[in-house]
């Protein structure tokens, strides 16, 4: 055997990549990266829906709460569409600092009766995709007094 051809056969265990196979690494490396940055996007926007509606839920119950502890009789009936449109008196704008704005709006119905109220609040973040983290909650309000005792 020559030494030159020693060497040759050397050499080939010390051969790199390829253009072909460099390019098919480098080809397979930027879609596991966008792969890995559209699960970023994703992770960060449910974040924030998330986010908004922890908001939504804190707010409604707030106003739940307050509907419930008012008192029987100051519980005004509220116009038919108030859950969909700002109507005085049955909405407000609220700040969240570092969650957004949000609207609530509440209904208020008597039931089959004067002794029952029917109380819903709508609670959602306004801007891009506020539907997608609205609270709306429900509940019925009894007066157990009856009529002639009067209701609180």
């Amino acid at each position: 055997m020559k030494p030159s051809a020693k060497l040759s056969e050397s050499r080939k265990s010390e051969a790199g990549f390829t253009l072909a196979e460099a390019l098919i690494a480098t080809l397979i490396l930027v879609f596991g990266l966008a792969s890995i940055f559209n699960l970023m996007i994703v992770a960060v926007t449910s974040n924030s829906v998330a986010n908004r509606g922890s908001g939504a839920t804190m707010l409604a119950s707030q106003q739940m709460e307050l509907l419930r502890s008012t008192a029987f009789s100051a519980l005004a009936d509220s116009p038919a569409n108030t859950l969909d449109v700002q109507t005085a008196n049955f909405f407000r704008i609220i700040q969240l600092q570092g969650v957004g704005t949000f609207e609530t709006r509440w209904q208020i119905q008597t039931l089959s009766g004067p002794n029952l109220k029917y109380l819903r609040v709508r609670t959602e973040p306004q801007g891009f995709r506020g539907r997608e983290a609205r609270t709306e909650l429900t509940s019925i309000r009894s007066c157990t007094l009856g009529t002639a005792a009067g209701c609180l």
